[in-house]
């Protein structure tokens, strides 16, 4: 790596970074939901937490509970079976731009940065919809009865009978957007060398040749 140059070695050093950040991200929670009430408070609260491959927390209790709502939660989400294989290629494009030369280098880093930040998004839609869909598409015949059809929060905070709901990112989101960042920052390093080298040539063709009256006081 000594005899590469400064601008190949940073970025080649940051695309290493985020594709570390991203396969650590992979054992991580993404998001999370916790349940407080009077009879689960402090400790005693139940958590969702959502990882990139699985669904963990306090899942069976909520299934419990959810029986006298009539929610129905899924042992599974959707994004569990395709996030995994999404970050691992952008982990593969990122760290292979690093190495590109000239202007592959920062096509291959902002196609490793649009692909994250598109799989991000379109899992947060989906969460989004999933949201709304346990909680319109309910049993009505539950045993509590006038609780209201409603959304869990993707972020934020709700009200719901004797619970209060409150969701948040997790460390595993911190991870994709310092990864995200680095992978711009690649992209836009590999963009400024070849605008210095043209400043350079520009500066260069516009300097006055010398006379031969200034080469023969040279000589």
């Amino acid at each position: 790596m000594n005899s590469l140059s400064p601008t190949t070695r940073r970025s080649v050093t940051l695309a290493l970074v985020a594709g570390g950040l991203l396969v650590g991200s992979l054992r991580l929670p993404l998001w999370h939901l916790r349940m407080q009430a009077p009879q689960y408070g402090g400790r005693e609260a139940l958590e969702v937490r959502v990882y990139p491959g699985a669904l963990r927390g306090n899942l069976s209790e909520i299934k419990v509970l959810n029986q006298y709502i009539g929610v129905r939660i899924p042992d599974r989400l959707p994004q569990n079976r395709w996030l995994p294989t999404v970050f691992g290629l952008t982990a593969l494009v990122g760290v292979a731009s690093g190495w590109l030369p000239g202007r592959a280098r920062p096509w291959a880093a902002g196609s490793a940065a649009v692909l994250l930040a598109g799989a991000v998004l379109a899992a947060a839609v989906q969460a989004q919809w999933q949201m709304r869909q346990i909680g319109h598409d309910r049993d009505h015949h539950a045993a509590l009865v006038g609780i209201q059809d409603f959304t869990p929060p993707l972020l934020g905070h709700l009200k719901l009978a004797n619970f209060e709901l409150s969701s948040g990112l997790g460390l595993g989101s911190g991870f994709i957007g310092v990864a995200f960042g680095l992978y711009v920052g690649v992209m836009l390093s590999g963009q400024s060398r070849p605008r210095e080298a043209g400043a350079v040539m520009s500066r260069l063709e516009a300097a006055p040749a010398p006379s031969p009256h200034q080469l023969e006081v040279g000589r």
